[in-house]
């Protein structure tokens, strides 16, 4: 019996290992090819910079999209993010979280899943810079099916955990995965329902809409 206690637990004591190994790194250094920050239109931007500990993000009443994106479309089960944050959006009393005037989060990760959604003639003519950016990330022949995010909301209660979100025309599903505290590091690991083809990473923290300001820095960056 205690040998198939050792053998058991040896066994799971490699199979943590080989998962442990197996999880891959996203660089968080700006000047790699890979990242790229976007604007939205009519929107202040965040500021976006480096610094020893990671990336660091200023929110200033402000809202931008900084993007990671693959060489190649990735398969993703799960992910995690780890960071610090400074203060945390300001929910005006009485609003929810996410709804219009209160649809700021501390972070929301986006996970750009490859599909075949394009963008017609007359929408590539009059669509944003940042959509046609996003579009052109996926490989010829195929597209974008949505985004999938996973958010942190502040700790109070939010009325939902799941929804597409309503100005989005369906391409932004999205999921509260946990809260963030104000001055604190944070973890977010999140497990898939099953495996997705992954075209870029979407990193976004807003302040936009409540006027808020704060900071984040990202730590690291993991996925299987």
């Amino acid at each position: 019996m205690r040998k198939l206690i050792l053998l058991l637990t040896l066994t799971q004591m490699i199979l943590s290992s080989h998962l442990a190994r197996a999880a891959k790194q996203v660089p968080l250094e700006l000047d790699a090819k890979q990242w790229q920050i976007l604007e939205y239109s009519n929107i202040p931007a965040n500021r976006v910079s480096q610094d020893k500990y990671g990336i660091r993000i200023d929110v200033q009443a402000s809202a931008s999209p900084l993007i990671y994106i693959f060489d190649q479309p990735q398969s993703i089960q799960s992910i995690s993010v780890s960071g610090t944050i400074g203060l945390l959006p300001m929910i005006p009393e009485g609003a929810q979280q996410g709804d219009r005037g209160a649809d700021d989060f501390p972070f929301r990760l986006g996970l750009v899943l490859e599909g075949d959604r394009n963008l017609d003639l007359v929408q590539r003519l009059i669509a944003s810079e940042w959509i046609k950016t996003l579009f052109r990330l996926a490989p010829e022949g195929s597209g974008i099916d949505h985004i999938r995010f996973l958010n942190l909301s502040n700790p109070e209660p939010v009325g939902w955990q799941h929804r597409v979100h309503p100005d989005s025309k369906g391409l932004f599903i999205e999921s509260i995965v946990g809260q963030a505290d104000s001055n604190m590091d944070f973890n977010l690991n999140h497990t898939l329902d099953m495996p997705y083809n992954v075209l870029a990473l979407w990193i976004s923290s807003d302040g936009d809409d409540t006027g808020s300001s704060y900071s984040l820095t990202l730590n690291s960056v993991s996925y299987n």
